[in-house]
């Protein structure tokens, strides 16, 4: 299939403010074999109003506005899922922004290379439009083509690469099959997503800055995080990575200190947020004495040396 149909699934919760930009943006795009489908989880601001405004487009085969909120971002995917026509599926978060190349670009990257998944780089963008780094992508510079398990071996053990979810383009038979652990996660079921995805094909990455992430003091995933919510959802994350042999035995005690550490300098809201995440990665404070007990041999070592 050289021209392939894209269903282009537009979740969306209080994001208003975004919207015209964000439907303009799928609208306007270079590649024009799609249809839209916007799902709203029951918005309290005028989301629905301005969604209503492209009812009669030609590209919108579906609006559906949820009579209760679903609180799972994961759960609007899934319908969406089964609602597409398409071939591939691309989701297209309300609060983010694109070039109007996107969806011409990741759909040969999914055709030339008979890819389950292609996805670009993103850049992210703060409340008043400033550009910052996306340090997850730091580590891939060219366009990129491989296995979808080599894949999760070199760039899915320590974050998520795919990094946002409006920057990926994929099979949605492949999406359809795999199993719905990521719908019970709120905060980093996308990683999980991503991760079982690759394991049935392969993954194309183009190394062009065309999704454009808006990180914002009102966005999930960093108030999740805050929350503590994404750092126990991440030890299953691990987890599955383990049991999956992603992560050589011989590893696996060095990659999880890594991670509690990173977990450990984290902020959070509350000391109790703090504990479950804590409680999730080092039940027993084994992982904690061992980074606690290796900074200070490294604070003597730099003592010695400096007498």
């Amino acid at each position: 299939m050289s021209n392939p149909l894209v269903s282009v699934i537009i979740p969306n919760y209080n994001h208003a403010r975004f919207l015209d930009e964000r439907i303009q943006s799928v609208l306007n795009q270079t590649y024009q074999n799609f249809e839209v489908i916007i799902l709203d989880d029951k918005s309290t601001d005028n989301s629905v109003e301005v969604i209503n405004q492209y009812k009669d487009d030609l590209h919108v085969s579906c609006i559906i506005v949820n009579e209760e909120n679903s609180g799972s971002t994961f759960k609007q995917w899934h319908k969406g899922f089964e609602l597409a026509k398409g071939e591939l599926i691309w989701i297209a978060e309300s609060d983010d922004s694109c070039d109007s190349s996107l969806l011409e670009s990741l759909v040969r990257g999914c055709v030339d290379n008979n890819a389950v998944l292609a996805f670009c780089r993103s850049c992210r963008y703060d409340d008043n439009g400033n550009k910052a780094v996306y340090s997850l992508q730091k580590d891939m510079c060219g366009d990129i083509m491989m296995q979808g398990k080599e894949f999760v071996a070199e760039y899915m053990i320590q974050a998520n690469s795919v990094a946002n979810a409006s920057s990926a383009v994929f099979s949605r038979s492949v999406a359809i099959s795999i199993d719905k652990q990521y719908m019970t996660m709120r905060g980093v079921g996308d990683w999980l997503f991503w991760i079982e995805l690759m394991e049935h094909g392969n993954v194309f990455f183009s190394a062009k800055e065309l999704n454009f992430f808006r990180f914002h003091h009102t966005n999930t995933t960093k108030s999740l995080g805050f929350l503590g919510i994404s750092g126990v959802e991440h030890k299953r994350i691990f987890d599955y990575l383990v049991s999956h042999h992603f992560i050589p035995r011989s590893k696996i005690s060095i990659e999880k200190l890594k991670l509690l550490d990173y977990h450990m300098r984290a902020d959070y809201e509350s000391r109790s947020a703090r504990r479950k995440v804590m409680k999730a990665w080092d039940k027993w404070l084994i992982g904690r004495c061992h980074i606690f007990l290796s900074s200070i041999k490294e604070d003597i070592k730099l003592f010695l040396r400096n007498l």
